[in-house]
């Protein structure tokens, strides 16, 4: 799937190795795989007096071994540099004709390779390559920093493979390239996160190329596994409304959203049981709340005024106090911590404050749905499962799901101005219209064509 197909086979590199202030020349080869990663092969490395610190310093002190730079030159040109080196074995050897040998295992989480085009690329563009990206027909967007563009695969035997990429193209030759590559790069990571929601799980970018004249720089970064998507907030062959909202979002943002991603992650992380993912679901819109009401608006009574009302209740509780003195202090210094919460609104009233702000539709969601999925979500925390009082309680468990989930969504798709059609799961999984509408009540109900994990 990669554009640089070079970089997918391994290639010799001659170069050096370096920690602290030792450095040994060293022959190498790397390559990044189907999955982004870097790869190395090492080969055998004779034992010498020059190449010995490479052992003391994978012992490091303690438990953590010491990181390595890497750098080297292919014949080709290809330049390669790492920093952050790590060797999980160096799998020593000694035999009477060759001596000490050292054949190293690693890996590193940031790599650059720069090499020279054989032709001059005719607008800048950036690329960021991601995993797991389902889609038929490439998306396609026009903005003030030029064509953007999303591919991926319309059937994925294994989502952590690289599928698909996402890429701004100049429309012409930006006056300051520097200042059009970091808000590029600011554009397709906000791309990514709401396509990440779009697809209902944390897309990874592996690998990103960077096409300049007859230059390309590329930058390999350490990910972990892509998981599949049980849930999709969008089906695969209709993310291109979705993909205009974020293209659109990033430079006229209907309203400032803070930890847009944390939310986005905590709403799309892996869950085998529907107890962890109502917890999941209910963080993401206690994240969203918190971080986007002011400290005064989660507050019942100001902060000046209610520390007059603590201060008599506290004196109260004195008077309740048993005579021992220890014992006496100590419940008046728990019981004084307990105060501060009289003053922390509900998270219901939280909620609610700021649905009124964003104007988020929550119609078909009463609040005591709301209220029944943070109990059990608290029975959860608590107690570390959901009490089953002797019947099944899987049903109930889903629809605190679905209901939680629901309004994550719809916060998230006012957040970045979509209109438009999206998968529910309420009542069963079914093509539902955001801003709700009336018919959206009697909506017919399906079954994803997908794999549920439950």
């Amino acid at each position: 799937m990669m554009q640089d197909q070079g970089l997918l086979e391994f290639k010799s590199f001659f170069g050096n190795l370096q920690a602290g202030s030792n450095t040994a020349p060293i022959t190498f080869r790397s390559r990044i795989d189907g999955s982004g990663k870097v790869e190395f092969d090492f080969g055998a490395i004779v034992l010498t007096k020059e190449t010995s610190f490479i052992m003391k310093w994978w012992d490091g002190e303690g438990s953590r071994p010491g990181y390595f730079s890497l750098s080297g030159k292919a014949e080709d040109g290809t330049e390669f540099k790492t920093v952050d080196l790590h060797f999980n074995s160096l799998a020593n050897k000694w035999c009477k004709e060759t001596g000490s040998r050292m054949s190293p295992i690693g890996g590193c989480s940031r790599a650059e390779f720069h090499r020279k085009l054989a032709a001059q690329t005719p607008k800048p563009t950036l690329r960021m390559y991601v995993k797991g990206f389902q889609n038929l027909r490439q998306l396609s967007s026009e903005c003030c920093l030029g064509i953007v563009a999303m591919v991926g695969e319309s059937s994925i035997n294994d989502p952590d493979n690289i599928t698909g990429y996402i890429a701004v193209q100049s429309d012409n030759e930006p006056a300051d390239l520097t200042a059009w590559h970091a808000q590029a790069d600011k554009l397709l990571e906000h791309i990514r996160r709401v396509m990440s929601f779009a697809s209902a799980t944390v897309l990874k970018r592996p690998v990103i190329e960077f096409y300049s004249g007859d230059d390309l720089k590329v930058v390999a970064l350490t990910q972990t596994r892509q998981l599949s998507t049980p849930f999709r907030t969008f089906h695969y062959l209709n993310q291109q409304p979705v993909f205009d909202a974020a293209v659109t979002s990033f430079f006229n943002p209907p309203f400032e959203l803070k930890n847009f991603f944390f939310a986005i992650e905590w709403f799309a992380m892996e869950a085998t049981y529907k107890e962890v993912s109502l917890v999941n679901v209910m963080t993401a819109l206690e994240n969203l709340v918190a971080s986007n009401l002011g400290v005064n608006d989660k507050l019942i009574q100001p902060k000046k005024e209610f520390k007059i009302l603590r201060k008599v209740l506290k004196q109260r509780i004195e008077k309740w106090s048993t005579d021992e003195a220890n014992i006496a202090n100590g419940i008046v210094g728990e019981l004084d911590e307990k105060l501060a919460e009289l003053n922390r609104r509900s998270l219901l009233n939280n909620l609610m404050i700021l649905t009124q702000r964003w104007s988020v539709p929550l119609d078909g969601i009463g609040e005591d749905k709301i209220n029944a999925a943070k109990k059990a979500r608290d029975l959860i925390v608590h107690q570390g499962h959901y009490p089953n009082d002797g019947k099944d309680v899987n049903d109930d468990l889903w629809e605190h799901v679905t209901v939680i989930r629901e309004i994550v969504v719809r916060f998230l798709l006012t957040a970045i101005g979509y209109r438009g059609g999206y998968f529910s799961y309420i009542g069963g999984c079914h093509d539902a219209q955001f801003p709700p509408q009336a018919d959206d009540k009697n909506a017919k109900q399906s079954t994803p064509q997908q794999t549920t994990g439950y």
